[in-house]
């Protein structure tokens, strides 16, 4: 009997902070070093609790709308000037999510500056000086040298902040700054290796508990943001989770479960938060140190989904889906009844959906390309026969879903020339 998912909120916020900050040593941590001195900060200026509550939501996740690793790195070493675009996609992605709502006006306006003369109009207070206190332990943050002791560098640090006050910064939260910043202990726990305990005891945390509504929310969301790194793959997880749970249906699967599978699908590639787009979007063969990186996506997916708990199945449905009946598949080789029946559903709708879609080195397959390649696999003993004959024989209607659920991701997909979420962005479903 497979158990309903029951998630904490707290185990989510600060897991998902954590994974985004998996792509490059200059960005570990990043963000619950923000959110830990964003919150000290409003402690310090006596901000009510349930304010710090959506500030401390909005600092663990305010980097969400940045969509590459190459991007991320960038905006870190401040590289990139264009920092308003990953704040508003930041925004509007939390937006979808109903406890993140608040949160998600924040992170909007993280990077404009106190006194910017427009944009602000209609902004809540709380929201604006929510927004203003990512932006100065933001600035703080990334200002800290990892490789000198922390300690020897505040004062100047001090000295960069002091010439922000009423202009980048609010004088409220330069000078809470000031009274913080003669603490040791306040810029010891803001590097230390354990700031998520840190920030874990900092706030009462709300008892919101995710069931099925919220985790399938947190899954469109997770899934937008590794697919929206690239065009090519701007739609994988919406073709993927859909047509496993039409799979999973033919195969008499109760609802609830194709449910699951369904939230499995939007939740297979989250560990590719730390491969690179120049990998990602590259259009010849791989070499073999980047084939081993993208071997270690469906290990990051298991490692960032079992730190969050609460849905062991889903879990392990979703991260072994690069395993083999036969034992040759990755990260895990798990082999024939070892692996779950619905990790070789999403086996076969992950391939199933990869051959259809356009690749950077290829474009999409048809209809009897795919199910030869997909049968020539159950014949290798790398996909699940049974499962395989029940996709071509409900072919038609799988695609369907397919790609209904695709164009739906088509048509949300962001516009990098407009910088915020456009009509498509020229992307369009596989035929």
């Amino acid at each position: 009997m497979i158990r309903d998912p029951v998630v904490l909120l707290q185990n989510l916020v600060l897991s998902l902070s954590d994974a985004l900050d998996l792509v490059h040593l200059v960005a570990v941590d990043h963000q619950q070093r923000v959110a830990y001195m964003a919150l000290r900060l409003a402690l310090q200026a006596e901000w009510p609790p349930g304010e710090r509550t959506d500030l401390l939501y909005a600092a663990a996740l305010h980097d969400i709308g940045i969509l590459s690793v190459e991007e991320r790195v960038g905006i870190l070493q401040g590289d990139l000037e264009d920092t308003d675009r990953h704040a508003r996609l930041g925004g509007s992605l939390l937006s979808r999510f109903d406890p993140f709502r608040r949160a998600a006006g924040i992170v909007g306006f993280h990077h404009k500056e106190w006194d910017a003369t427009d944009g602000w109009d209609g902004v809540p207070d709380p929201v604006r000086r929510s927004a203003n206190a990512i932006n100065l332990a933001d600035f703080v943050e990334r200002r800290i040298r990892r490789d000198a002791g922390i300690l020897g560098q505040v004062p100047g640090i001090v000295a960069a902040v002091d010439d922000l006050r009423g202009k980048q910064i609010s004088a409220e939260l330069v000078d809470a700054f000031h009274k913080l910043a003669g603490v040791e202990s306040f810029w010891l726990d803001a590097v230390s290796p354990h700031v998520d305990t840190v920030i874990a005891g900092m706030v009462d945390w709300p008892r919101v508990i995710l069931g099925m509504d919220g985790l399938e929310q947190i899954g469109r969301i997770l899934s937008r943001i590794v697919d929206y790194r690239s065009a090519y793959t701007a739609t994988h997880s919406g073709g993927v989770a859909a047509s496993a749970s039409v799979l999973a249906r033919r195969l008499l699967f109760e609802e609830r479960e194709c449910r699951l599978v369904r939230i499995a699908g939007l939740l297979h590639d989250l560990g590719k938060v730390a491969v690179p787009n120049a990998i990602l979007e590259k259009a010849g063969r791989l070499s073999s140190w980047e084939f081993d990186v993208i071997r270690g996506h469906a290990y990051h997916t298991f490692r960032i989904l079992s730190a969050i708990g609460g849905f062991e199945e889903i879990t392990q449905w979703a991260a072994f889906h690069h395993e083999r009946m036969d034992g040759n598949g990755y990260p895990f080789h798990h082999k024939g009844d070892a692996l779950p029946l619905g990790s070789r559903i999403l086996a076969v709708a992950d391939v199933f959906t990869a051959l259809i879609e356009n690749r950077p080195y290829r474009n999409g397959m048809g209809r009897e390309e795919t199910t030869a390649i997909l049968r020539g696999f159950a014949s290798d003993g790398a996909l699940d026969g049974r499962i395989v004959t029940a996709l071509v024989d409900g072919y038609d209607a799988i695609d369907r879903e397919r790609r209904e659920a695709q164009e739906v991701y088509a048509e949300e997909f962001p516009r990098r020339d407009e910088g915020d979420e456009g009509e498509g962005g020229g992307i369009r479903p596989s035929p």
